[in-house]
C-alpha cells in the first residue's frame, strides 16, 4: 500500500494552495474524489501527524513547504511504490552514463517481477521511439540506446533538470524533495555531473558575461547540464545529425569549429532570455504569425493596430517553442496557473487560431503555450491603454519565464507607476548590488522568505494582481497611475523635430507609453 508519486503530487498541490476545493483537485489530476480522499488518507498514514485533511468538500494543508520537503525526503524506499514513468528515467540515465543497463539486476534490486520488467521494457522502447531513438540489446551486457545523440542528450537533461538545484555559488545539489526513485536517478548521474560541474559553471558564466545575456533559472540549469554532458561525454563532431529541425537554430558563436557550434546553437536556441534572440527570418513563420495576430486582435472587444514590434515578439516566441516541441524539451512553469480562468474569452480565441501552427508545423499548443500567449496578448491590450511618467524603480526576482514576466509587468503598470530595472533569478541576487532600485518584487513565498531573511526590501505579489496587492503598493509609496502628460513640458521636448525624429524620440524616451 506504499506511497506513490501521484499521492505526493496531490500533497504538493494542496500544500501550495493551502486550501482548495476537492473537485478542483479531482479535476487537476483527472481522478475521482474517492481516489483523492484515498491519497490523503494514505499520506497521513505514513506521517507522525496529519499532513492534509478534508473539510466539507475542501482539502486543507496542515504543513509548511519546508515540512513538505522534509516529509518527502525521509520516505523510505520500502514505503514507496514507483511507477513505470519513474523507472524509465533510471534506465535511460544508467545507459547514457554507463553505456548499458542490466535490467534484470535492476528489477531484482527493486523487488519487481520479470513480467513488470518486460512491460516496462516495451514501454521504454515506445518511449524512445517517439523521440527518434532505439532500444537495443547489447550482448553480455544489457540494454543500450542508439539514434540521434543530440536528442538523447536533451532527453537526459529533461530527466535530470527537475532533480537538482543550481546554487548561487555555482554548485549543483540534489533537490531536497526528490522521491526515493528520483534520488536513485540523481545518484546515477551525480558522479559524472559533479566531475564536470566546476568547469561547466565557469564556461557558462563566461559565455553569458561575454554575450551580455541573461537567462531565467530553468534555462540556466538546462544550459549548465548541457555543458556538463558535453564535457563528461564529448560529442563526435564528424557525425551527421539525423534530425532536421523545421527551423534553423540561432547561429551562436561559441566554439571556432563550425560543426562544433551546431549542438551549442541548437541548445541555446531553446532557452528563455530576458531579451529574446533575434532569430533568422523565416517567411512562412512570419506570415503565419501575422495572420494569427490579426485574427486574435480583430476578435477583441476593442481591437488595436498590430505593429511590427508585436509581430516580432510573437515570432521569436513561436520560433523557440517550435524548436522546443521538435526536440521534445520542456520548461513547464508551475508558478503561474489559472490563466484560462482569468481570461477565458481570450484564451479560447487563441486556442481557436492555434490551428495555423498545428497545420504548418505539427505543433499543437498545450496549456503552457496557450497561457503564455494569452498573457502576451493581454500585455499588449494593457499597453495600448496606459500612459504615465512618474515611476518607482523595482527589480523582479523570479523563476517565471520572461514572456510571462512581461505580462506581469504590464499588468502592474496599468495600476501604479514604476520602472523595472531588471529581472533576475534567485542565484543572481548578488547582481542587485550593482542595480539602483527601491523594491524587489517576487511571486513565490519561497523566494520571498529567502530575500526577506537577507534584509532586502522585497514585496510578495500575486501573479494576477488583486486589489490587496495594489493597496499594499500604494501604502509603500507607489503612486497610482494617471493617464496624463504635462502639456507644456511635453510640447517643448518635441519642438523642432520632424516626424521621423518624433517617432524615434518617443520610442526612446517613452517606450512604455507609445506603441
Amino acid at each position: 500500500m506504499g506511497l506513490s508519486y501521484h499521492d505526493l503530487s496531490v500533497l504538493r498541490f494542496i500544500q501550495k494552495r493551502n486550501r482548495v476545493p476537492l473537485d478542483k483537485v479531482s479535476l487537476q489530476f483527472d481522478r475521482n474524489e474517492t481516489s483523492i480522499r484515498r491519497s490523503i488518507d494514505k499520506i497521513n498514514f505514513y506521517s507522525d501527524r496529519p499532513l492534509a485533511e478534508m473539510d466539507r468538500g475542501w482539502c486543507r494543508s496542515l504543513l509548511s513547504y519546508n515540512e513538505l520537503v522534509e516529509f518527502i525526503g525521509h520516505i523510505a524506499p520500502v514505503d514507496y511504490v514507483s511507477s513505470v514513468e519513474e523507472r524509465i528515467p533510471v534506465m535511460v540515465i544508467a545507459i547514457f552514463f554507463n553505456g548499458y543497463v542490466n535490467a534484470s539486476a535492476l528489477y531484482e534490486r527493486w523487488g519487481l517481477s520479470l513480467t513488470t520488467k518486460k512491460q516496462d521494457t516495451a514501454y521504454l522502447r515506445s518511449y524512445l521511439g517517439s523521440r527518434g531513438l532505439n532500444l537495443v540489446t547489447l550482448k553480455k551486457k544489457g540494454l543500450g540506446i542508439t539514434g540521434d545523440e543530440l536528442r538523447l542528450r536533451f532527453l537526459v537533461i529533461d530527466i535530470l533538470h527537475p532533480l537538482l538545484e543550481y546554487t548561487a555559488d555555482n554548485r549543483i545539489t540534489p533537490r531536497r524533495a526528490n522521491t526515493p526513485i528520483e534520488k536513485q536517478t540523481y545518484e546515477l548521474a551525480s558522479p559524472h555531473i559533479q566531475a564536470a560541474a566546476n568547469e561547466a559553471a565557469g564556461r557558462l558564466n563566461r559565455f553569458l558575461a561575454r554575450k551580455e545575456l541573461s537567462l531565467n533559472y530553468p534555462s540556466k540549469k538546462f544550459l549548465l547540464l548541457f555543458i556538463c554532458l558535453m564535457i563528461s561525454r564529448p560529442l563526435s563532431y564528424d557525425l551527421n545529425y539525423a534530425s532536421q529541425p523545421p527551423l534553423p537554430p540561432f547561429p551562436m558563436h561559441v566554439l571556432d569549429n563550425p560543426k562544433e557550434n551546431i549542438p551549442y546553437s541548437i541548445a541555446l536556441s531553446l532557452l528563455s532570455y530576458s531579451k529574446p534572440l533575434d532569430f533568422p527570418y523565416d517567411r512562412r513563420l512570419w506570415h503565419i504569425t501575422e495572420d494569427f495576430l490579426e485574427h486574435v486582435v480583430e476578435s477583441l472587444p476593442q481591437p488595436f493596430f498590430v505593429q511590427e514590434e508585436m509581430i516580432q515578439e510573437f515570432y521569436c516566441y513561436f520560433y523557440r517553442e517550435i524548436l522546443l516541441h521538435y526536440y521534445q524539451c520542456g520548461f513547464v512553469d508551475k508558478t503561474v496557473e489559472y490563466t484560462r480562468e482569468q481570461f477565458p474569452d481570450l484564451y479560447e480565441t487563441i486556442e481557436r487560431y492555434s490551428i495555423y501552427f498545428k497545420a504548418a508545423y505539427n505543433f499543437p499548443f498545450k496549456d503552457e503555450q496557450l497561457s503564455t500567449l494569452t498573457l502576451l496578448v493581454e500585455k499588449h491590450i494593457l499597453r495600448n491603454q496606459t500612459v504615465d511618467r512618474r515611476k518607482k524603480k523595482i527589480v523582479i526576482v523570479t523563476s517565471v519565464n520572461f514572456e510571462r514576466v512581461s505580462f506581469f509587468l504590464e499588468q502592474v503598470r496599468e495600476k501604479v507607476n514604476l520602472q523595472c530595472m531588471g529581472v533576475f533569478n534567485i542565484n543572481e541576487i548578488h547582481q542587485l548590488d550593482h542595480v539602483q532600485y527601491d523594491y524587489i518584487f517576487c511571486l513565490s513565498t519561497r523566494i520571498y522568505n529567502l530575500l526577506n531573511a537577507s534584509g532586502l526590501p522585497v514585496i510578495r505579489l500575486n501573479f494576477f494582481l488583486t486589489q490587496s496587492d495594489i493597496d499594499h503598493l500604494l501604502s509603500l509609496g507607489f503612486t497610482a497611475l494617471r493617464h496624463r502628460f504635462q502639456t507644456t513640458s511635453f510640447v517643448l521636448e518635441l519642438a523642432g523635430k520632424d516626424e521621423a525624429e518624433m517617432i524615434s524620440w518617443l520610442k526612446e524616451h517613452y517606450p512604455d507609453y507609445f506603441v
